[in-house]
């Protein structure tokens, strides 16, 4: 009985792991991204996620600089993190679609809307 039991407990925590490591396959990989601010001035960004044994990570990048994703966090389909520009701190919310995303970002000196593009 022991060991039917150890055995359910292993395939069921895998079979967690492998369904975790799938859902995260929704937004690991490289996307093109174009933010527009409030005031309408747009730019381009490249987006990297990465998954690091189960911890999502990465940078957005664009002419300003990199930086890194702090506290990304995938629910479902949404995605959320923070980048700190500056020693300020802007949070994103993605709603992720498919190949594609949408969301919006805000902090102290800025707000607007992401449109993004996974690479294939």
């Amino acid at each position: 009985m022991t060991r039917m039991l150890t055995l359910f407990l292993t395939i069921l925590l895998f079979g967690s792991m492998a369904a975790w490591a799938a859902d995260n396959a929704a937004v690991v990989g490289q996307w093109d991204v174009v933010g527009t601010d409030d005031a309408g001035q747009s730019a381009n960004w490249t987006l990297v996620v990465k998954d690091d044994g189960g911890k999502l990570g990465g940078t957005l990048s664009g002419d300003p600089g990199e930086f890194s994703l702090v506290d990304a966090k995938l629910d479902g389909n949404a995605f959320t993190f923070k980048v700190i520009v500056n020693e300020a701190t802007y949070t994103t919310e993605i709603t992720i679609n498919g190949n594609k995303f949408e969301g919006k970002y805000k902090g102290p000196e800025a707000a607007g809307t992401l449109k993004g593009t996974k690479h294939t």
